[in-house]
């Protein structure tokens, strides 16, 4: 039996404060069903168009225990900044997280986070049409209409003046975020805010990661998007360094 216990509180769309967190106020939409999830070290928001509680409950529960059971034979997994073999053992899941941090040179719990959105998604996907898992301000998206999604920075020159318009016919789809500057996840750059969307949440992350390891200056920016967009994952990247920002691919910058 685990220490810890799984707290899921279901959430009813219009209900006041749904959530006041810095990452969940800005995304303008909502499905009927809402819940937030604190379990161990994952603080989710999940919003559907069906009740998935039991099948939402189960999915959280086995992503944890196949992360922990695999970083309890492997200690250095969890602690690896550097891509790390394939080993057949590995469940799938363990599987695409070496092979996504791979190609973007990173160790493979730097797609932990979008990891646990896809496995999320993965195990609700044929339940629903509708479905927004954030999980830290990483996001799985899919939907049968447009969705705005803000960014939050602590940028003086874009502070709440940034939300990205994702076009339905781009999802499913992830969208996830890194910083040099703020937030808990390892970052060795110094850049104000890296946004990557893929297809994959998971390559999202790594990537995210991979190109704020890149941005010390607003110089880095071109450099790093000339590079990256050519990697056939990624669908868009937004990086922001000081008063500088850069956009490729399909990315909408919108005015709220």
């Amino acid at each position: 039996m685990s220490d810890f216990e799984l707290d899921i509180v279901k959430i009813f769309a219009g209900s006041p404060d749904i959530d006041k967190s810095i990452y969940r106020n800005r995304i303008k939409h909502r499905e009927k069903y809402n819940w937030h999830i604190v379990y161990k070290y994952s603080d989710l928001l999940v919003s559907c168009d069906r009740d998935v509680t039991i099948r939402l409950e189960k999915a959280v529960r086995e992503i944890y225990n196949i992360l922990e059971s695999l970083i309890k034979d492997e200690p250095s997994f969890q602690k690896s900044l550097s891509p790390v073999r394939i080993k057949r053992n590995y469940p799938p899941i363990v599987k695409k997280m070496c092979r996504k941090a791979s190609l973007f040179n990173v160790g493979p719990m730097a797609t932990v986070a979008g990891a646990m959105c896809d496995y999320i998604a993965s195990e609700l996907n044929e339940h629903c049409s509708n479905l927004i898992i954030e999980n830290g301000g990483d996001v799985f998206i899919k939907s049968k209409r447009n969705i705005d999604v803000g960014v939050y920075i602590k940028n003086e020159n874009f502070t709440d003046k940034i939300y990205l318009n994702v076009k339905a016919k781009d999802t499913p789809c992830g969208i996830c975020s890194s910083s040099g500057m703020f937030g808990h996840s390892l970052s060795i750059g110094k850049s104000d805010l890296v946004v990557v969307l893929s297809n994959s949440t998971i390559s999202a992350d790594g990537a995210a990661t991979s190109i704020a390891n890149r941005i010390n200056n607003p110089g880095d920016i071109a450099v790093a998007i000339d590079y990256y967009k050519k990697i056939k994952d990624i669908k868009g990247i937004l990086v922001i360094k000081d008063d500088k920002l850069g956009i490729c691919g399909n990315i909408e910058l919108i005015d709220i």
